[in-house]
């Protein structure tokens, strides 16, 4: 899927909204993030993460942000300016730019449900991780994530269309078996779900809609059905009986 232009704008304002604030704060949490320590988020888009952690380890600590979208590497840059021991450079899930143990943490929110092979990319993680340090992933359980207040012969097309933007749609309950396979150990897993009542711009559910109805009309379906779609939402909305429920999850676990 490709995160450039609109699209990286409606995400910016996701990663600035609630839901992108509650994931940060959940990954910091799990990575129990500590003054002078060092941390790689992969897949880093636009830095919001970064620059926490960089703020979180301050002047001694080392903190490194990759990603493979030029557009994201160049948000990430301008709101991570100024901070100590902060590097934004090209790089990816299956080739982390990096020498063997490195990194006293890793992170990865929403990233490698849209990676192929996660099993070459979790042995990837293993390699720069210090013995004994964490990796903290956050990942959504997609088939759960619905719309409410649209034709529901609508709804589901569009859900239908949805399920191609990435290749993992259940990672969350896949992650303890690769992990354990690519050296991790002590895994837990948090429920960071919540609900969107409301469809105005601030909410996650205004932004992902408009993302969802986006790609939806790449997998054959028409702009106009797309467009009824998120009219039928907005008219839900202001009749009081629109809804949206997300199921991101944190899994935590410790390089063995």
């Amino acid at each position: 899927m490709d995160f450039s232009g609109e699209v990286a704008e409606w995400q910016r304002h996701v990663s600035e909204g609630k839901a992108g604030n509650s994931r940060r704060y959940a990954v910091m949490e799990g990575l129990e993030v500590r003054s002078g320590k060092s941390y790689l988020d992969v897949g880093c888009g636009g830095g919001h993460l970064v620059r926490e952690l960089g703020n979180a380890t301050g002047n001694e600590g080392r903190v490194v942000g990759i990603d493979s979208s030029p557009q994201m590497l160049e948000n990430a840059r301008a709101i991570c300016q100024g901070l100590a021991g902060v590097s934004i450079i090209e790089g990816t899930a299956a080739e982390i730019p990096s020498d063997d143990a490195q990194f006293d943490g890793l992170a990865a929110l929403q990233v490698y449900e849209y990676v192929e092979d996660v099993s070459a990319a979790l042995e990837e993680a293993r390699r720069v991780l210090k013995l004994g340090c964490p990796i903290a992933i956050v990942s959504i359980l997609w088939e759960h994530c619905r719309f409410y207040g649209a034709e529901r012969k609508l709804n589901e097309q569009i859900n239908e269309a949805w399920r191609a933007h990435c290749f993992h749609q259940m990672l969350p309950l896949e992650l303890p078996v690769l992990l354990e396979k690519n050296g991790f150990g002590s895994l837990t897993r948090t429920n960071i779900s919540f609900l969107d009542t409301a469809l105005h711009a601030g909410t996650t559910a205004y932004y992902l809609s408009k993302l969802i109805a986006k790609f939806a009309t790449s997998q054959g379906v028409t702009e106009e059905d797309a467009n009824l779609w998120l009219w039928q939402l907005s008219d839900a909305d202001k009749e009081d009986r629109f809804g949206f429920v997300n199921f991101p999850v944190l899994c935590v676990a410790t390089a063995i």
